[in-house]
């Protein structure tokens, strides 16, 4: 209760003061940016949400763990290198060169499931992923007193945890905009509302984000992963404003990725679970 309480106090009282310093702090160095790469890179990006062993909870979204595994280890063994979003980035930035057939591995929401489940394998299998919680429920997990990988989140603590292994990026994935409410679909603009409104809430929530990250585990997010893959110009204007350089959405399609602006529309194919990993990623290689 504390946590969160201290949170809100500081978040309300310096609204406007962090809102610049965010800016800021994304800004730094990316003013001046290498001309695109003469050499498109394609990229497949997987989209998970959690993982549960009970096949009475499993469904679209949340599917078996032997496939995550079998994804690992068909991954590894056909040559596929695991990236992340920072990878990306020092690929345009700096042009260092992207390993051999990469892919990007994802996990939307934070599940409690993720770090039971999908961490260990990251480490057995030494792969990566992109792990975008939703920062409000990483603060109500600190609350809960019996916690199950069938419905709880992660908290903040496992969070940082799994960002320091090395194996784990964190990512933006709204502080409590995850939601169907009055109209709103996630974090995009409700019909008829006013615009300057709409960019302030949805620039407010975005660095409350930022700022329990970067409080919790001294990391600053660069991608804005979209809830339920809804977006917009409106949305993706204020994005590009508050310094995010990726926005993960949710098109089924390979990414072709020739320059930066490319980013803010980083497409990713669902998993399901009633696929070997063999028979998936067939599917996905022939697009």
């Amino acid at each position: 209760m504390f946590f969160t309480v201290k949170v809100h106090r500081l978040y309300v009282s310096a609204a406007g003061v962090l809102l610049a310093a965010a800016v800021a702090l994304l800004s730094i160095g990316f003013s001046q940016r290498d001309s695109p790469t003469e050499t498109p890179v394609r990229l497949y990006v997987v989209m998970y949400h959690g993982l549960v062993e009970d096949r009475g909870h499993q469904n679209q979204y949340m599917i078996d763990p032997q496939y995550f595994e079998q994804d690992l280890k068909y991954l590894t063994e056909n040559g596929y290198h695991t990236i992340v979003i920072q990878d990306l980035l020092n690929y345009f930035d700096k042009g260092t060169p992207l390993p051999e057939k990469p892919i990007m591995l994802t996990f939307d929401d934070g599940y409690y499931n993720n770090y039971t489940y999908a961490y260990p394998l990251l480490k057995k299998y030494h792969c990566r992923a992109v792990l975008s919680p939703i920062g409000s429920e990483a603060v109500r997990a600190e609350e809960e007193e019996r916690r199950s990988p069938l419905y709880s989140q992660c908290t903040w603590k496992e969070l940082a945890e799994m960002a320091q292994s090395g194996c784990i990026e964190l990512q933006n994935h709204t502080y409590d905009l995850h939601k169907l409410d009055r109209g709103r679909q996630g974090a995009k603009q409700k019909q008829g509302e006013d615009l300057s409104a709409y960019s302030k809430m949805l620039k407010e929530d975005l660095l409350q984000f930022n700022h329990v990250m970067q409080e919790q585990t001294g990391q600053t997010p660069a991608c804005f992963t979209c809830p339920f893959g809804a977006k917009s110009e409106e949305m993706l204007k204020a994005v590009k404003e508050l310094g995010f350089r990726v926005m993960l959405d949710c098109e089924e399609k390979p990414n072709i990725l020739s320059s930066e602006e490319d980013l803010y529309a980083v497409h990713r194919y669902l998993r399901p679970n009633d696929l070997s990993a063999e028979a998936y990623f067939a599917s996905i290689e022939k697009e």
